[in-house]
């Protein structure tokens, strides 16, 4: 076994794989021989023909930089992929089902899981082939013409995999069912939805621009479609929900597509979505991705430096946009590449740009891309008060955050003398605001990992022995549900503490207990612009006074699809829960034996508690 893959299916891809076929793609290749081809080398330089394949031996060989092997080295080498990515890789290209180890002791289940990922691609390859043929068949449609609004043609829209989702509910439905798929494996792809309650499916993308979303090796694994409505229920982009073929912080929109010029350019371009992404390759830029309908992750950070040395963030100029490339800063800083940020003029976006000043402004944008410090120092003063020292120390310490992330010291002590010029600080006192900093997130990170430790230990088991929760029961018991769901919120996500300020009345967190008053620092973090930092204050509270709770809320929460709808339904569970509590303690009191006056007070305050619950809790912006 090899990666987990039997060597008999690694020699049936290697059988499968004409090596002259495979090169031919990348390189044009002459017969000079028998079984021999020439051709100019893919891996150097050369005017004169000095790689060869070998057919009969299924092997190649450069005799001017000596590279060679057979047809998995040539595809790692010339992808830039390590062996278990070109097997599969290959693997889909000449249709050979690699088993899934499954358990790792059951070959059977391994085929058998195998075989439905194996379906969902089918599935995927069926509906993004029906999406197009959909969107061609009427002309004069609203997918077509909003395409046409944005400048795009038929034939981009055929080279990526362009489609429309009828505007029907069971469209999808009825189309899978002919092709002899179950109902169970359309709701499996996503491209159906069943609705709980009555068990009814429907299509899941009705009415929308498709946009078919393909994994590195090149099959179609789900899509992103886009509302052509003005105010859309749902969103404007909905996706393909996790299945066990599609994850979406694990691909990027057209990589397979983006890979080769990647690596030849030696650049990479990180878009916002898919509209943007097809201007970069319109504009002859077609070393254009964009990140899944998700925030930039860890995984596609990897990937594109896989790649590529150089990375450009072509996000929009708006706010968010900036936020956003500052993240994706924060990922590929420790993997040693180039980042720059390409600004677009007129707070406009790749697409407008391109539409409006064509290939040329687009290359423009390209060459002006800036480094990512000057981006970082120039948001500076929107934050802090840079005339101040205590505004510049502030802006020195969120940069620290950001240069504790650099692993070569070459680059760490080139930033950090760069930075110091920005602030205007000697490089001695950036470098002890940066000692600060990893002295402190050392100390965040242990109490993240005690945290964990406890919640593993205390925590109980569901299935396959997996604790459900890091809170143990003995917390639950301490603290109201609500409170520490809130205290997640408040933590993990800035909107949810800016939603809870406008929500809560000060009195309603005022006890003093370590979780109340983590959740006061977070709001009072995310109303100050500082919520980015709430970890060191976090750790810092945590060294006052130790709390389980509040340990737990830094390892992270479970993810909330509304998070506003997820802090409103917290604030109203809480508030029942004190409801509840008052009317135990008010009753228990009543019935141990008080004097009158005190009998009336209880008796009246049990009047108001009794009325008829408080209609729930709305948002902070349904007023009026």
């Amino acid at each position: 076994m090899a990666f987990g893959v039997s060597k008999d299916v690694i020699e049936e891809i290697r059988a499968r794989c004409d090596i002259v076929e495979l090169i031919g793609t990348f390189v044009q290749l002459k017969r000079s021989g028998a079984n021999t081809y020439k051709g100019l080398c893919p891996f150097h330089r050369e005017k004169t023909p000095s790689f060869h394949v070998d057919a009969g031996r299924q092997t190649y060989h450069c005799f001017g930089c000596g590279k060679g092997g057979d047809v998995f080295r040539f595809f790692m080498e010339k992808e830039n992929v390590g062996f278990p990515d070109a097997l599969h890789m290959l693997a889909a290209r000449v249709g050979v089902v690699i088993p899934e180890s499954g358990d790792g002791s059951d070959p059977a289940e391994g085929k058998r899981r195998a075989g439905a990922r194996e379906r969902l691609y089918r599935i995927n390859d069926d509906f993004c082939k029906f999406f197009h043929a959909s969107l061609l068949r009427d002309p004069s449609g609203p997918a077509v013409q909003y395409l046409l609004r944005r400048g795009i043609p038929a034939e981009v829209a055929e080279r990526f995999k362009i489609g429309y989702c009828p505007d029907e509910w069971t469209a999808c439905l009825e189309y899978g069912r002919s092709l002899g798929y179950s109902d169970e494996e359309l709701v499996r792809s996503g491209i159906i939805r069943r609705k709980e309650e009555t068990g009814r499916c429907f299509d899941h993308f009705k009415g929308r621009l498709t946009f078919a979303i393909e994994n590195e090796q090149g099959r179609v694994v789900g899509f992103s479609a886009r509302s052509l409505e003005a105010n859309p229920m749902g969103g404007k982009y909905i996706n393909t929900p996790e299945t066990p073929v599609f994850k979406k912080g694990n691909l990027l929109y057209a990589l397979p597509l983006a890979r080769r010029a990647m690596s030849e350019r030696n650049l990479a371009i990180l878009c916002e979505g898919q509209l943007d992404t097809i201007a970069f390759h319109r504009a002859g830029f077609e070393c254009a991705v964009a990140p899944q309908g998700t925030a930039f992750t860890e995984s596609q950070a990897r990937i594109l430096k896989r790649y590529a040395a150089r990375i450009c963030l072509a996000f929009d100029s708006d706010a968010a946009g900036q936020k956003a490339v500052l993240r994706a800063v924060e990922l590929l800083l420790p993997l040693s590449v180039e980042i720059r940020a390409i600004r677009i003029p007129g707070g406009k976006d790749p697409d407008e740009l391109f539409r409006n000043g064509g290939a040329e402004a687009v290359a423009a944008a390209v060459e002006g891309a800036v480094p990512w410090l000057d981006v970082l120092c120039e948001s500076l003063p929107s934050r802090y008060d840079m005339t101040t020292p205590v505004g510049v120390g502030r802006a020195a310490a969120e940069v620290a955050g950001y240069l504790e992330k650099v692993t070569s010291q070459v680059e760490l002590e080139l930033y950090v003398r760069e930075a110091a010029a920005k602030l205007n600080v000697s490089e001695e006192s950036l470098f002890a605001v940066l000692k600060q900093t990893r002295m402190r997130d050392r100390r965040i990170a242990e109490l993240r990992g005690a945290a964990q430790v406890e919640g593993r230990a205390a925590a109980p088991a569901g299935e396959g022995g997996t604790p459900q929760a890091a809170a143990t029961p003995a917390v639950r018991r301490r603290t109201e549900p609500a409170l520490l769901t809130m205290l997640e919120l408040a933590v993990n996500y800035e909107t949810a503490a800016r939603y809870l300020a406008e929500l809560l009345e000060p009195e309603e967190l005022s006890s003093g207990t370590p979780v109340e008053k983590a959740i006061n620092l977070a709001i009072a973090a995310a109303m100050n612009g500082e919520h980015g930092s709430l970890d060191s204050q976090l750790a810092d509270l945590l060294l006052e006074e130790p709390s389980s709770e509040v340990s737990a809320a830094l390892v992270g929460s479970k993810p909330y699809a509304d998070v506003e709808k997820a802090v409103l339904d917290s604030v109203a569970a809480l508030r029942a829960a004190r409801r509840r509590n008052r009317l135990g303690e008010l009753t228990r009191e009543l019935r141990s034996g008080v004097p009158p006056e005190r009998r009336m007070e209880i008796l009246k305050e049990l009047q108001q508690l009794s009325s008829p619950a408080p209609a729930a809790v709305s948002r902070p912006d349904d007023a009026g």
